[in-house]
């Protein structure tokens, strides 16, 4: 069984040698590990050059972009990359997750002792830095009369069981069946941040289902940020992307959200008024980097 893995980084250096290093002392290793620079500007370009010459127990491949495409841009093209290598399961993650040791020998041990022929992902468990367990990680969700939409973060009880199913995955330790991504289709690459994951699983999960493995464990070296008083330049991408994301699965269900986050943030000017650009540019399908909302923008700014 190949299994390669497949890294995005901006400007995180240290976490990315951190990431590495847990790589390095894995029980069993991935076949090939490909790295995705988008375009750092901190040095990571040069460690990576570096990196690349050392001996490993698996083969090193870098991707440095000429600019910052964001997350779903990088995984793109990781994604793309990783498919001429033609593994048989591909591992997506990112610079500040870090694998347990006997991750990837848990997974092939299930692989080799469950029928996952109608799988067509399977997913860690994610933890926090203090051990607890993340669950907004592995989601669900559901659709009252085609419009009401709901996601709901998985139990701590589904933790404790074998496997469970799930609709969402993050692309923070989740394995890809290849012969899945090939028919699915590789992530959108211009959501630049959000909802990337969650689309492509909608898509996965027509091909086979989306599994967690709860014993398959990594750990999340996240700092969460307050987006209920915090209005930057991700909140642009958050409505625009589940936006335009509902609007190519259950379209119904796109109108509504839309008009039950204007009564949301009817009293919030600030945020209503990045709302509004999203809104309008989901529903005419402009996607990419936006011309304000670029990485360091806040409201305080003009």
């Amino acid at each position: 069984m190949n299994v390669d893995v497949v890294i995005v980084t901006y400007n995180r250096l240290e976490k990315l040698k951190k990431t590495i290093s847990y790589y390095d002392n894995l029980t069993l290793f991935p076949r090939n590990i490909v790295i995705v620079n988008n375009n750092s500007t901190d040095g990571t370009k040069d460690f990576l050059e570096k990196w690349g010459k050392e001996s490993s127990n698996y083969k090193k491949h870098i991707i440095h972009l000429n600019e910052n495409i964001g997350g779903s841009g990088g995984f793109y093209e990781g994604q793309k990359y990783a498919l001429g290598l033609n593994p048989d399961w591909i591992m997506l993650a990112d610079d500040d997750a870090y694998p347990e040791a006997d991750s990837f020998a848990l997974f092939v041990k299930f692989v080799s002792t469950h029928n996952t022929d109608d799988v067509s992902a399977i997913c860690s468990s994610v933890l926090n830095p203090d051990g607890t367990i993340d669950v907004n990680h592995r989601t669900t969700y559901r659709l009252i009369k085609g419009l009401f939409y709901e996601r709901r973060s998985s139990s701590i009880e589904d933790y404790k069981k074998d496997f469970f199913e799930i609709d969402y995955l993050s692309y923070v330790g989740c394995f890809i069946k290849t012969i899945v991504l090939r028919t699915a289709g590789l992530v959108i690459p211009d959501y630049f941040i959000y909802s990337d994951d969650a689309e492509h699983s909608i898509r996965l999960k027509k091909q086979g289902k989306i599994i967690c493995v709860p014993q398959i464990k990594i750990v999340h070296d996240y700092q969460k940020i307050d987006i209920l008083n915090e209005i930057s330049w991700k909140d642009y991408y958050f409505y625009r992307n589940e936006i335009d994301m509902l609007k190519r699965h259950h379209p119904f269900a796109a109108i509504a959200w839309s008009r039950r986050q204007y009564k949301l943030l009817k009293n919030n000017p600030k945020r209503l008024k990045v709302y509004k650009i999203a809104l309008k540019d989901a529903w005419r399908g402009k996607l990419g980097i936006h011309e304000l909302y670029k990485p360091g923008w806040t409201s305080e700014k003009p």
